[in-house]
């Protein structure tokens, strides 16, 4: 059922001067279900929703949204927090992302991403009652990289990831282990270039990680319309729990 995300995601922001003078904004939804704890659902949108309106972000392309919050069981147990990336910024350059040139070690880290490693690592869990088991990230395009930047970034941290015709680091397969991975992207993609996402699979098969690839050959960049169809694409999700790390 297609749902106006506006009339369920309230608009909040954070700012923390210690950090820079950026306004974080985003949509929440909370589950009218009380609950101890609640699983955290993470979506990241693509280039064409920045701004600083609130509202483009769940506006367009974020029909996976609908689908969790749609669902007898996770719609009730599952916070959904989609922030919005201010118009000049991204999680990783666009040309970086597009040419899948993405290097972690380098990529610069723009304001509203320094406040956003700040939300997730100290504020989320002060605004909510998170379950820490059931963090999960989603995103497509620029949001597709950036879910992996993040999981780069906060390796112990989610319990699963879900990346659309997004890019990554090859040199950086032994942390995208840490976390359960479901890549999708499309071999007639002509924005973003597909074939790390290929590469980046075949070498995390080959070291036993927890990962699925999906490639299509018909859908051009808008991949995400084919993946949010994908059947058990939300059942995979939630059937992942974070685990300790063994050292």
């Amino acid at each position: 059922m297609e749902i106006n995300l506006t009339n369920y995601m309230t608009v909040e922001t954070y700012e923390n001067a210690e950090i820079n003078d950026e306004v974080l904004r985003y949509r929440v939804y909370i589950p009218k279900v009380k609950r101890r704890k609640y699983k955290v659902f993470i979506y990241l949108h693509g280039s064409g929703e920045r701004g600083d309106d609130n509202l483009l972000q769940i506006q367009h392309h974020a029909k996976l949204i609908n689908y969790i919050i749609d669902h007898p069981i996770y719609g009730k147990e599952t916070i959904i927090i989609a922030p919005q990336v201010p118009l000049e910024q991204s999680w990783v350059p666009l040309d970086d992302v597009r040419r899948g040139t993405y290097n972690y070690a380098s990529n610069p880290v723009y304001p509203i991403q320094e406040l956003f490693n700040e939300f997730l690592d100290k504020e989320l869990e002060k605004r909510y009652k998170v379950d820490k088991q059931y963090v999960y990230i989603s995103g497509i395009s620029m949001g597709g990289a950036g879910a992996i930047d993040y999981i780069t970034r906060f390796p112990g941290k989610f319990a699963a990831c879900l990346s659309i015709c997004g890019t990554l680091d090859l040199s950086q397969i032994k942390r995208y282990k840490r976390t359960p991975l479901w890549l999708f992207h499309a071999s007639d993609d002509p924005v973003v270039d597909y074939t790390p996402f290929k590469t980046g699979y075949e070498k995390l098969q080959e070291i036993g990680a927890d990962v699925l690839y999906t490639e299509f050959d018909d859908t051009g960049h808008a991949v995400w319309n084919k993946a949010y169809e994908e059947p058990g694409l939300i059942d995979w999700i939630f059937s992942k729990k974070k685990t300790m790390p063994r050292f």
